[in-house]
């Protein structure tokens, strides 16, 4: 497991952006499964480098464990929970570099990014690799929460602040959760592709 120090904390319209683009990544990375065009080492190999990026150790623990049964290495596995990219494939660079790009940029992306990705592996793929990002971008958030909760009670984290930040943002994130999912909902009926697929402006 991974230990970071520098977590991103998410602002609450971020964590709420990133609840209605988990529902949309689903579906992304369905569409993408069953059209084959993605597979599940790629997807850890996304999964990973966003965690890198968020700072999730309690998601970089639980990845671990599923990259090393879809067959990464645990040499592979430890370049890129350290940002390494050396061991990456040359047809998933592109994929794995989009997804830390998302990370960086706090859940959204250049959509020159994007276009570049499709130009690489097509439109279903693309959608799935960006279908995964949405789902680490997800879960990452609630491991950070969640670690930071774990971290207090073990004496290991001493921010009182930060504590009680994730302390009121959970039950705020519950609370959020229906919301953004009736979001997302409206979004199917939108010819927006911007706000669809959650790019900058």
């Amino acid at each position: 497991m991974k230990v970071f120090k520098n977590k991103k904390i998410y602002t609450y319209p971020e964590m709420f952006r990133t609840m209605v683009c988990f529902f949309n990544g689903l579906r992304f990375i369905k569409q993408a499964k069953q059209a084959k065009m993605i597979n599940k080492p790629f997807v850890e190999r996304i999964m990973l480098g966003v965690t890198e990026v968020n700072g999730c150790t309690l998601c970089s623990y639980q990845h671990t464990g599923v990259a090393l049964r879809a067959g990464l290495s645990r040499d592979e596995i430890r370049a890129l929970l350290d940002g390494e990219l050396s061991t990456i494939k040359d047809e998933e660079i592109v994929g794995v570099l989009f997804g830390k790009h998302v990370a960086d940029q706090r859940g959204l992306f250049d959509k020159e990014a994007y276009d570049r990705m499709v130009k690489e592996y097509g439109d279903v793929r693309s959608l799935g690799v960006l279908g995964a990002v949405r789902i680490i971008m997800f879960t990452n958030i609630i491991g950070i929460m969640g670690g930071v909760l774990y971290d207090t009670i073990t004496f290991k984290n001493k921010k009182l602040g930060l504590f009680i930040h994730e302390l009121v943002r959970l039950p705020l994130f519950v609370i959020m959760l229906p919301f953004a999912f009736l979001t997302f909902i409206l979004l199917q009926f939108s010819n927006n592709p911007r706000l669809v697929l959650g790019y900058k402006v």
